[in-house]
């Protein structure tokens, strides 16, 4: 039996129900699947949805599942020696494909990302040209939200769906965890890379509870999207009889 969880695509929430859609960013009307057209703004959310796991300690994407519980995954490491070790066929440029279980993965997550972001973005802030809030002005509003935006913890009011969320993008090309966005556009940042010494050479410093922060402006963030954390993949994997 496939999750019965899984879904990939662009969708639209509306009184806490996601519904499959078309959209072009920047457009001001998502698409139903019957064509119905809706402003954008009576949506509450508008987000298109990738499915990450874990294989084999390794990152796939899960591109695809069928009604048996067989998933299609994608290497997502750009490591093809491992994929190739590992049973995943070379398709094209540097893609590796492999049909495993569904049950054998972990760590199973949606990145949501925020289909409206540019549009609310340009509607509340003004690019910041000159030089950007230091962080001494950040540490007081570390946990801002702004207009609902960004969004953490544990969720649970969307289609019965149970995730811990944390919001995320790009700064300066590699992945951070927003704390916060103030209302003035300066935002917290934590970073999630790996090398501490680029985070401290890209002016991070470390803060009190141990992560790498830096007080940046939101024109700065790319790719801003909700990392959700699947709190029930693991329930229903080891409920299913194998």
């Amino acid at each position: 039996m496939s999750y019965p969880l899984y879904r990939r695509g662009a969708f639209a929430l509306l009184d806490g129900s996601s519904y499959p859609i078309s959209y072009t960013v920047g457009e001001d009307y998502v698409y139903f699947s019957d064509g119905e057209p809706r402003s954008v703004d009576k949506c509450e959310r508008v987000f298109s949805v990738q499915v990450y796991a874990t294989y084999r300690d390794h990152k796939v994407l899960v591109d695809d599942v069928d009604i048996t519980g067989m998933a299609r995954v994608m290497e997502a490491e750009w490591d093809a020696g491992w994929a190739t070790e590992n049973g995943f066929v070379h398709e094209s440029a540097n893609e590796y494909f492999k049909t495993v279980d569904l049950r054998d993965l972990r760590n199973y997550y949606e990145k949501q990302n925020d289909l409206l972001f540019a549009r609310w973005r340009a509607t509340h802030f003004v690019r910041f040209v000159e030089e950007h809030p230091g962080e001494s002005d950040w540490i007081d509003s570390a946990s801002a939200v702004f207009d609902g935006r960004p969004r953490s913890g544990v969720l649970s009011t969307e289609d019965g769906r149970m995730a811990a969320v944390t919001t995320r993008a790009e700064y300066l090309g590699y992945p951070c965890e927003i704390a916060g966005i103030a209302a003035d556009g300066s935002v917290g940042i934590y970073s999630l890379g790996a090398d501490e010494s680029r985070a401290e050479a890209d002016g991070f410093t470390l803060a009190k509870n141990g992560r790498w922060m830096k007080a940046v402006h939101i024109y700065d963030l790319a790719r801003y999207h909700e990392h959700h954390a699947d709190l029930l993949f693991d329930q229903w994997r080891e409920s299913t009889v194998y």
